[in-house]
């Protein structure tokens, strides 16, 4: 874990530790949240209201041992949050867990623009890289009223952590920094590995040499296609099977050496080149591009058969650039916020823009090469590889991504009417939702820390008592429209609470979470654990994050999967006048209908700006 002294080195002063919140406020937002989604499932409160009475009094010694690491620790939320959310959760990462950062879409018209547009963004991340290790990289304040200093940690972290894959937990990682002065990437290119330096006796090397290392790996690696073991592909499934593989794995010391390498690279680069193996239609590969499909091909290369094996998911960033003019980023998620990601993304695409017309200065001689790993893979390691390939391809046959690109309005719009744009739109999800199915679920949307030191999220949840008063009299004729418009402005305002308690660390999911990982120890759980409504409250069938990116960077946005079988995933990227959203499901579920959420999504905007737009 990262030390104090890296928290404080960016700020004036220490960032204050996140509260301990009441054993009895977070039991009442409880109760409020278990009765909007008993309603949903016509259950009854009962039992549930009984086990959290029982709790308020036996939950006593776990608020007090909470309180007593609270008071030891930095921050007492990611001893408890971080394993329960990522690093204990066996499913696969792709889709389940790890976003994509979406960039513009390019034209690669001539040969080699599309490694020299790979190269300047290797570049770019390495220059910004290099702000962070001296931090030049501008401290960040938050945007609300109250203005403080926000946890710069993740910024160290992004580049410097990996997540090895463990049997039952995953384990995070720092990077080893090299004492010679040399830094590397891994490049993947055609399933295969390769080592590309960055940064050589201490100087970092211009954008031409890290060019030349491009071509030489895209020559390499196809004299080597025919040899070579997909290897990335063992990231792509059950963490467990990647675990005992790596166990495995180990046993050869070349494959310790190849697995160090990539383990202390700075980031993953892939490039996916369409050839006559991996493009089995024609056709298909010559229409444009949509929004959907290059999420799709950010999310899962589209398949084990297509660039899905061209990856290495345990990495924290993978710049993937695809022949076709898709681009972006595939994210590890337990290291950082997507925001995080997305400034270090949109300052490496301004150093491509502002150089991409720079000469390309022909060196004679070079004292670097690409690296091609080496691995000793036995039988049974190639039978776990292609186990994974059966897990990996049906989740990513099951995806359904399906952008919005509403352009009605945007945030400006909202503002006008005194409401929170983002409360805006995660009321309009919750109508989606309540006329796709006709009642309210659990809803998950991050709400930043990072005011904290080591701060990450906890959560907002829209699913409030006042959001379903809103969402039903929207759906009954005989609501007039001056009361629809008082429930949603209730509503809108229950939001902003919501949102403000959860910002400022008083937020119910974290403090939940630390109290039944603490109660797992004792050998009678309390009843509040074993209720069935707590599954059903701590599980998210609608997962949402507002991604906002700079509007000087057009057609751009973040996408994830659902987080459960049965829901829906949906980032959105809210800008002045236009609104991207991303939502996904998965196609063999048979609650979730992409189609029905995305109309209703749509109605549900317009609707609502009809109401605030009403005298």
């Amino acid at each position: 874990m990262t030390n104090e002294s890296c928290c404080d080195e960016w700020y004036e002063r220490k960032l204050p530790k996140p509260p301990v919140p009441a054993l009895n406020d977070t039991l009442d937002r409880y109760l409020e949240y278990a009765a909007v989604v008993a309603a949903g499932q016509s259950k009854s409160l009962h039992g549930t209201h009984e086990a959290v009475e029982k709790f308020r009094v036996v939950g006593q010694k776990y608020q007090k041992k909470l309180e007593e690491i609270a008071d030891n620790e930095i921050n007492w939320v990611n001893r408890f949050w971080l394993p329960e959310m990522y690093l204990k959760v066996p499913l696969p990462l792709p889709v389940n867990s790890n976003p994509a950062y979406i960039f513009p879409e390019q034209k690669f018209e001539k040969p080699g623009d599309m490694l020299r547009y790979a190269s300047l963004l290797i570049r770019g991340i390495v220059d910004y890289k290099n702000g962070i290790d001296k931090k030049l990289v501008d401290r960040e304040i938050s945007t609300g009223k109250q203005k403080v200093h926000l946890c710069m940690d993740q910024y160290e972290r992004i580049l410097g952590c990996y997540r090895e894959p463990g049997h039952t937990e995953d384990r995070q990682i720092r990077k080893n920094k090299n004492d010679n002065g040399t830094e590397h990437v891994i490049v993947m290119s055609d399933n295969q590995a390769f080592v590309v330096f960055t940064r050589w006796m201490g100087d970092l090397l211009p954008f031409a040499d890290i060019n030349y290392q491009l071509e030489e790996v895209v020559k390499k690696s196809k004299i080597r296609r025919d040899l070579a073991v997909p290897i990335g592909g063992i990231t792509s499934g059950s963490r467990p099977i990647a675990a005992e593989f790596w166990r495995r794995m180990r046993e050869v010391d070349v494959n310790c050496l190849s697995l160090s390498w990539i383990q202390n690279a700075l980031f993953i680069v892939c490039l996916d080149e369409e050839n006559e193996l991996n493009n089995n239609n024609d056709e298909e590969s010559k229409k444009k591009s949509t929004l959907s499909d290059r999420g799709k091909h950010l999310l899962t290369g589209n398949g084990s058969s297509k660039f899905g094996f061209n990856r290495w998911y345990d990495a924290t960033i993978q710049l993937i650039v695809c022949s076709n003019g898709t681009s972006g980023f595939c994210i590890e998620h337990s290291v950082a916020e997507g925001i995080v990601i997305i400034n270090m993304a949109e300052s490496a695409l301004k150093h491509l823009h502002e150089n991409w017309n720079r000469k390309i200065i022909s060196q004679k001689e070079r004292n670097f090469q690409p690296k091609p790993l080496t691995w000793h893979v036995g039988v049974d390691e190639q039978n776990m590889i292609e186990e994974q390939r059966v897990i990996f391809d049906k989740l990513s046959n099951d995806l359904d991504l399906d952008v919005l690109e509403f352009n009605d309005f945007g945030k400006n719009f909202i503002k006008k009417c005194g409401v929170s744009p983002d409360g805006f739109i995660q009321l309009a999800m919750q109508l989606a939702h309540f006329r796709t199915h006709g009642y309210l679920v659990s809803t998950y949307e991050s709400a930043s820390l990072r005011r904290f030191g080591f701060g990450r999220v906890d959560n907002i949840r829209a699913n409030t008592q006042e959001a379903l008063e809103w969402v039903t009299s929207m759906v009954r004729k005989d609501v007039p429209k001056e009361k629809q418009i008082e429930l949603l402005r209730k509503a809108a305002a229950k939001q902003a609470q919501v949102t403000s308690e959860n910002i400022s660390g008083l937020g119910i999911d974290n403090h939940l979470c630390a109290l039944n990982v603490l109660a797992r120890d004792d050998d009678n759980t309390p009843e509040i654990f074993s209720d069935p409504l707590w599954k059903d409250i701590m599980r998210f069938p609608l997962s949402t994050s507002q991604v906002t990116t700079s509007s000087s960077i057009k057609d751009t946005y973040l996408c994830y999967g659902a987080v459960v079988d049965d829901g829906y995933g949906c980032a959105y990227n809210l800008q002045d006048s236009f609104v991207i959203f991303a939502p996904s499901a998965f196609k063999s579920n048979e609650r979730t209908s992409m189609f029905k959420f995305k109309k209703a999504l749509c109605e549900a905007m317009k609707d609502m700006k009809i109401l605030l737009s009403s005298p």
